[in-house]
């Protein structure tokens, strides 16, 4: 949006809430343990083997990713306990609203067991290689 002297204009709270679609509120996403070893990867092919669950890799830290709506969000959108809503509600902020930043800085994604036994595959083939020298 664009001010009457040529400056962008923040848009507000009330503005971005009007256009949403309550995206973060469709998703939830889990820091999990590092994972270190085979075994620690057998977990992860368990939990990605799970419809709409994806893993993901942000600034080294891992996540688990469940794709599954609020059971209290309305059909326009909204929320219909927000008076009581939980506490990481109450917090999350229009400055790192997903509708504004689409932008994710995911070092990795893996949304399937596949994707995920290539990363195994490459990463302790490289340790081996270490190991031999």
């Amino acid at each position: 949006m664009k001010g009457r002297a040529g400056t962008k204009k923040k848009k507000t709270l009330k503005s971005l809430c009007e256009e949403c679609s309550a995206r973060c509120c469709r998703y939830f996403a889990l820091q999990i343990d590092t994972p270190r070893t085979k075994e620690d990867f057998e977990k992860l092919r368990w939990y990605i083997s799970h419809k709409a669950v994806t893993l993901f890799v942000e600034k080294r830290k891992w996540y688990l990713d469940v794709a599954n709506e609020c059971r209290y969000i309305t059909e326009d959108h909204r929320c219909s306990i927000y008076e009581k809503r939980p506490l990481v509600c109450r917090e999350h902020s229009t400055y790192d609203c997903e509708r504004q930043n689409d932008q994710f800085e995911h070092e990795e994604v893996f949304s399937s067991v596949e994707e995920l036994d290539l990363f195994v595959e490459k990463r302790f083939r490289r340790k081996k290689r270490r190991r031999r020298s």
